[in-house]
């Protein structure tokens, strides 16, 4: 029984997988594009649940369709409340959305961030250098997005970097 149960078996799981996947894309694309993108904590705990509702229900014989999709609608329509909440309460928005964090300006490191975020400088300069800089001099600022994505901007202006991009995201960061 650990390689082959029966044709039956095999077939319930080709099957279950096929039912499951189309009810998963159906009911991401009824709730829209948020439904499927890291932007946040939030976000990406919807994605990774969804992701082992569909392992289970393909893999589980006890999970039926209809447990699958009552599952996967609930987890749905609560992004959808909660990222509807945080659009109409800006408390509830404080408490869904985090602020970027400013780790690396100006070629000094800010030590009180990088131990609220739990980042080593070693961390930062491993950023830098998947940007494509070759040194920290290169650099104007290295932020911590809420999304854990990591933005490298660099310390001169060219035209995919107008300095006006830098003052708004700087500011953005430094206020919080």
């Amino acid at each position: 029984m650990l390689f082959f149960e029966s044709w039956f078996e095999l077939f319930r799981v080709a099957v279950t997988a096929v039912i499951a996947y189309v009810l998963c894309i159906a009911l991401v694309s009824l709730f829209g594009k948020r439904s499927a993108a890291k932007m946040n904590i939030f976000d990406w705990m919807v994605t990774v649940a969804m992701g082992s509702i569909l392992g289970s229900a393909v893999l589980l014989k006890d999970v039926v369709i209809l447990e699958v999709a009552l599952a996967l609608f609930m987890l749905l329509l609560l992004q959808y409340l909660f990222t509807l909440w945080s659009v109409k309460s800006s408390t509830f928005k404080r408490f869904m959305n985090k602020s970027p964090t400013l780790l690396f300006y100006d070629g000094k490191f800010i030590r009180p961030n990088l131990v609220k975020e739990r980042v080593t400088d070693d961390e930062v300069r491993t950023c830098i250098r998947a940007q494509g800089y070759t040194s920290e001099e290169a650099v104007l600022a290295v932020v911590l997005e809420p999304s854990g994505e990591v933005s490298v901007l660099p310390a001169h202006t060219s035209p995919y970097h107008p300095p006006s991009l830098e003052d708004r995201v700087l500011k953005s960061v430094k206020k919080h």
